[in-house]
């Protein structure tokens, strides 16, 4: 009896032992998360310097986290991403501003063709920013409020505007233009972004714009500015009309929290109780967040079983697992489950879950999609682990898994509107086919 709890100990230390150096394997070589950081230090100012073998050492460890971590990545560094990492270093002086590594990670990065896989700097205070924000539309960049609404911007610091357009396009991470032209127009009123395209400017910049008047040059002061305290507006809120019989769920941001379960309970309490027929979820101008919210929200609608992704790949070091299409048994709200018309809203401007949730209504044919392209592929590269740089501490995100759209067929395509039009008049649209 003793020989055999002797054998059993040895046997349980034996696995325990294995177990440990399993887990200990993982978390040094296959954990996406390993070595993330928990906290963000501040970055180094951005006219601060560094060193040439500090900066080297930064693209560096940008390069070899991206090999190490992202999907496309598995055969090593797209040749185009190293070529690119190459030349940034070859062409570094013997000191580097901040700025400047900032620019170059930025062009390597923007290589990967992934709009979440990015880099910025990471700074707790106010950003300066110009007297209002920005809008474009096609070719055109407008003023968007305060004195100088709906002046078209000609140039900045002296810089054409066409130029800024190209150097952002060339030092920005995303997949469909669309989409880029989106994140200029919010970042260009942004005195660090406008440094980042290579505007000289300090405390104030010259602006040149068509005014109803003719050509002006202004000199702006940029203010500190926190945009999100300025938006009173709720990120989730909505409407009904009861004589068309059209309700609207507004979502500007996909938080998954108890503000959104409670208004999204609140909405659909609203239309059964208004008897209304046809819901509009207005996805224009969402930049994505959570993607629970889509589950919580297919909850109340008619549909027994669904999908939000299809397959999916996930990079755990030198492995590429797929975790198969996973059908989802929906738990449906007693007494407020919708059976009539669905559409969702869409624009350049809709991203990463947001596009998701309008691929969830198209792919599991639930409703339709109305208004312009999305700006985010609806297979595409997605889950970022974050990491800073050692020396400028500039914040950068690597994407671990490449997420496919429910249906196979249509993989490779961009989310194409059952009903394209300009995405201002999705809306309008949604009532006419209503009519």
């Amino acid at each position: 009896m003793d020989n055999k709890r002797k054998t059993m100990g040895k046997l349980l230390l034996v696995v325990v032992a294995v177990l440990f150096l399993v887990y200990t394997a993982y978390r040094l070589w296959a954990d996406p998360h390993r070595g993330e950081v928990e906290k963000a230090e501040e970055s180094l100012p951005v006219d601060a310097m560094l060193t040439k073998q500090q900066a080297v050492s930064d693209i560096d460890y940008v390069l070899d986290h991206i090999e190490s971590r992202h999907p496309a990545c598995m055969d090593g560094l797209p040749d185009a991403v190293k070529k690119q990492g190459d030349k940034e270093k070859e062409a570094m002086g013997g000191s580097v501003s901040v700025l400047s590594l900032w620019q170059s990670i930025a062009r390597i990065m923007a290589l990967m063709d992934d709009g979440h896989t990015a880099v910025r700097p990471n700074y707790s205070s106010g950003v300066p920013r110009l007297p209002f924000r920005c809008k474009k539309d096609g070719d055109i960049l407008t003023c968007d409020g305060g004195e100088f609404d709906g002046n078209r911007i000609r140039s900045i610091g002296g810089v054409s505007e066409e130029e800024l357009y190209r150097t952002f396009l060339r030092q920005s991470s995303y997949e469909l233009e669309e989409f880029a032209s989106v994140l200029y127009a919010n970042h260009i009123d942004r005195k660090d972004y406008l440094n980042f395209l290579g505007v000289d400017a300090d405390t104030d910049v010259a602006i040149v714009m068509d005014t109803p008047d003719g050509q002006v040059e202004e000199t702006l002061r940029f203010e500190e500015r926190d945009l999100s305290a300025l938006d009173k507006d709720p990120f989730i809120s909505f409407a009904l009309d009861e004589e068309k019989g059209v309700a609207v769920l507004t979502l500007k941001e996909c938080n998954y929290n108890d503000e959104y379960i409670d208004t999204l309970k609140e909405f659909f309490k609203a239309v059964k109780e208004k008897q209304i027929g046809t819901i509009a979820v207005d996805l224009r101008y969402n930049g994505g967040g959570n993607s629970y919210v889509i589950n919580e929200f297919l909850r109340y609608i008619d549909i027994d079983e669904y999908y939000i992704f299809g397959d999916v790949d996930v990079r755990y070091g030198p492995f590429l697992l797929t975790d198969e299409k996973e059908k989802i048994i929906n738990e449906q709200e007693d007494g407020l489950v919708f059976d009539g018309n669905v559409y969702a809203l869409t624009s350049s401007g809709t991203f990463s879950a947001a596009t998701d949730f309008a691929v969830a209504v198209a792919d599991n044919k639930l409703g339709y999609v109305v208004g312009s392209m999305s700006g985010g592929m609806p297979s595409t590269y997605g889950d970022l682990v974050q990491f800073q740089t050692p020396n400028a501490k500039l914040l950068f995100a690597v994407s671990y898994k490449y997420f496919h759209r429910p249906d196979s067929l249509k993989d490779a395509e961009p989310l194409k509107p059952d009903y394209p039009v300009d995405a201002d008049r999705a809306l309008e649209e949604v009532y006419r086919l209503v009519e």
